[in-house]
């Protein structure tokens, strides 16, 4: 009998147990369940959402081989608005300034470059708009404003840090430069555009080579910059 009891007193422990306990342990499964169940459906969700903008953005490729540009827009415009969380939509807004600089539409574009650049969470994207924007503007006559602003971001105090485009920021600057007749200042930046270059760069070398003059080295760099601000 003592066995008995002992079993018997086991078994009524349990259900104990299982009525104080059975409600959190049945809603924590539950929970486990739809929060497995909500990753899934997000990830197929993603999925799908990113296969129909890679299909709308094909079909801008398509309209604007086939000289349809204002179709294409009217199909960029949608993407911009239902699919701006994905890389088609910077993708998309690049094909739109290439329409509207077409267009003969300069402005348009320079403003669609830079909305790509303010909105793309892509940041190899986001700079190629930003260096298209800003030379768009540097033929506009907005020189002052592309040498500001090219200071800027290589001081990071604008957008991310320039990173592999770098290079691409020394050698726009150097270009701006020299339209100005700033020769001493260009050659600054070609040469910093050399220095911080991931591969050599023949045109920007041949740029600066173009300037006449020694070629400065990686010695006299700063002490060129020194001489050049003080001569502000």
């Amino acid at each position: 009998m003592d066995d008995y009891q002992t079993e018997e007193e086991q078994v009524e422990s349990i259900k104990k147990w299982w009525r104080e306990n059975s409600r959190a342990i049945i809603i924590g499964v539950t929970i486990g369940l739809v929060a497995i169940f909500s990753w899934q459906s997000w990830q197929d969700y993603t999925y799908q959402h990113a296969e129909e903008a890679s299909d709308f953005y094909q079909q801008v490729i398509k309209l604007s081989t086939d000289n349809k540009g204002p179709e294409a827009i009217e199909l960029i415009n949608e993407i911009e608005l239902n699919y701006n969380d994905t890389i088609y939509a910077a993708l998309a807004g690049l094909q739109k300034a290439k329409l509207q600089l077409i267009d003969g539409k300069s402005a348009e574009a320079t403003l669609t470059l830079d909305n790509v650049f303010a909105s793309s969470n892509n940041s190899s994207l986001a700079h190629i708009a930003h260096l298209r924007a800003l030379k768009l503007k540097v033929g506009s006559g907005e020189r002052e404003t592309v040498i500001t602003t090219v200071s800027q971001i290589l001081e990071g105090e604008l957008g991310g840090a320039a990173g592999s485009f770098t290079a691409q920021y020394h050698e726009l600057q150097g270009d701006v430069y020299r339209l100005m007749g700033d020769l001493a200042k260009a050659r600054v930046s070609y040469e910093q555009a050399l220095l911080v270059a991931r591969e050599k760069n023949q045109l920007t070398q041949l740029k600066l080579d173009d300037l006449g003059g020694e070629n400065i080295g990686f010695k006299s760099v700063l002490e060129t910059v020194d001489t050049v601000e003080g001569t502000k």
